[in-house]
């Protein structure tokens, strides 16, 4: 279907071992892979992020499911029995180990994606990597992030991802006019669109990211930005 290039996502291991074979397997698509810092890699684990950077992964992830923002927002599914995490201390700054984690991911020129932490978390996680030179994204912004919020770190640089999964779920035609609020406000200049997908229960990936991108055609988008949303973005985002 012509997709140049993709990123594997697991909320229990390491991609990147995955996608190195698969990249070298097949020709004319470039395959990333990356950690989520979850429970099954320790959670907030440097080690496991320098790991993942250092034989090639791009993109480390905040925690995701074992994140204590998520297990509040959407109790049970694969919940280890370890506490949630969250990134802040008791007065609301970064753990210390944030900033090892910001080390690691600035020294490899990674990419810092939010994950599923909170708003106030992703505010000062985000922030303080932009403010390092690090580059970042909002992870599927339209579930719980405010627009003020996206339109913060959008003007300091950073990105805001649109997922095709928000749309896809029993609450999705509810969902779709927020979220092309949310996109029309920030621009699609600062926008990348994803699937989400690959659960067994939805289309496949490249299936529902397209079914996306003609979704925001047929309410007026341009082709110019939906491509720049789709392919510019996110080639700038992996490989700038």
């Amino acid at each position: 279907m012509g997709l140049a290039g993709l990123v594997l996502k697991s909320h229990e291991y390491p991609t990147q071992p995955l996608a190195w074979t698969l990249d070298r397997e097949f020709s004319g698509i470039d395959v990333y892979g990356g950690v989520a810092l979850d429970w099954g890699v320790g959670g907030l684990n440097p080690e496991a992020a320098s790991i993942t950077l250092r034989i090639g992964g791009r993109v480390v992830w905040m925690p995701t499911f074992d994140a204590l923002h998520w297990r509040g927002y959407r109790p049970g599914g694969f919940n280890s029995p370890q506490d949630g995490i969250t990134i802040l201390d008791e007065d609301g700054a970064l753990l210390p180990v944030c900033h090892e984690i910001l080390d690691v991911i600035a020294s490899h020129d990674g990419v810092l994606a939010s994950g599923h932490l909170s708003p106030e978390e992703t505010q000062a996680i985000l922030g303080e990597g932009l403010a390092r030179g690090v580059r970042c994204v909002i992870t599927h912004a339209s579930f719980w992030t405010p627009l003020e919020l996206q339109e913060e770190i959008a003007a300091k640089g950073g990105y805001i991802e649109q997922c095709a999964i928000a749309v896809a779920e029993e609450d999705g035609e509810e969902v779709w006019p927020d979220l092309l609020r949310q996109v029309r406000e920030v621009g699609p200049e600062r926008v990348v669109l994803s699937s989400d997908h690959g659960q067994a229960s939805n289309p496949e990936p490249v299936v529902a990211l397209a079914l996306f991108g003609e979704r925001f055609v047929a309410e007026g988008f341009s082709e110019a930005e939906v491509r720049q949303m789709l392919c510019d973005n996110p080639r700038a985002l992996l490989t700038a």
